[in-house]
């Protein structure tokens, strides 16, 4: 899974850099695998019905690949407005509401308390 991440992060980061409307579409097709990709695993290491877990709205795949554009978001950030500009600080801390919203969907998910949508 951390592959996949990396691997998002990285095709965000060419997406930003891009106006190819052909090689935009491309590098989509790529992130719409890797998101699968992390999908598939997380079926594999965690059963998917739980009597009485409520439903997230969206698969971890789909959660980890809105993290690795915000990484590049906050990274670019910093790049164009400095480290401390206001601009910097609200991209990272979206980045962290991200980050804890990760973490709790996946203590909730291995705790029965929540479940992810079907692919």
């Amino acid at each position: 899974m951390l592959r996949s991440a990396h691997a998002l992060a990285e095709l965000h980061e060419r997406r930003a850099q891009v106006r190819d409307a052909a090689l935009i579409a491309e590098i989509d097709c790529r992130r719409s695998e890797l998101v699968d990709d992390i999908n598939d695993w997380i079926v594999q290491e965690i059963p998917l019905h739980r009597t009485g877990a409520s439903l997230h709205t969206e698969s971890l795949g789909a959660v980890v690949d809105r993290m690795a554009r915000s990484w590049v978001d906050a990274n670019q950030a910093i790049d164009l407005d400095g480290v401390r500009s206001d601009s910097t600080h609200k991209h990272w801390y979206h980045l962290a509401e991200l980050v804890d919203g990760y973490t709790d969907l996946v203590t909730d998910v291995a705790g029965g308390r929540r479940r992810l949508p079907e692919q």
